[in-house]
């Protein structure tokens, strides 16, 4: 039971990782307004940013996209620099909790419930800051009731799309179970 209990949690992390990527690029894309950076290579991109280090919207979409693959290393670099050089709230909130995640990934929960914590005290309100810690959360027997009721009232919130419901919810029914 315990093998099937984290191979289902791990299968949770990596497919709620990709489903929140996309949110996030599509949001970072919608915000990008002269260029479509689908059509951009990561190396364009890199020489960009080197050369304009302060525009965050090709920043934020690059680590999003190393982010999607796994490749945490180059994701963090961009991700640092937004949370310690953007002036604008949301962007640095999302880069606070993509941290977060990555950091828990690495297996350090305190550490990632911090950059969590901080993403919170920008943005209380963030659904991403708050899918994460609930996640981080249920998966501890000493915090699975607190991200029990944080993912549930994340589900209650009627203005998440039905796919990140259904997410959520399945976490949920997985943990109360």
């Amino acid at each position: 039971m315990l093998k099937n209990k984290w191979f289902i949690s791990f299968l949770f992390i990596l497919v709620f990782s990709v489903f929140l990527y996309i949110n996030l690029e599509n949001y970072t894309l919608e915000n990008t307004n002269s260029t479509d950076l689908s059509t951009v290579s990561n190396a364009e991109m890199e020489k960009v940013i080197k050369l304009n280090p302060d525009i965050f919207p090709m920043r934020m979409a690059l680590a999003n996209r190393y982010f999607e693959s796994f490749e945490y290393s180059d994701a963090l670099i961009h991700y640092m620099y937004i949370a310690q050089n953007s002036n604008e709230s949301e962007t640095k909130s999302i880069a606070l909790a993509q941290i977060g995640w990555m950091v828990f990934e690495s297996g350090d929960v305190n550490t990632s419930l911090n950059y969590i914590n901080q993403s919170l005290r920008i943005i209380p309100n963030s659904i991403l800051a708050k899918s994460y810690k609930g996640i981080i959360l249920i998966q501890q027997d000493e915090t699975r009731i607190e991200g029990i009721n944080l993912l549930k009232s994340i589900v209650s919130n009627n203005s998440l799309p039905i796919e990140d419901l259904e997410l959520i919810n399945q976490v949920l029914q997985f943990y109360e179970n």
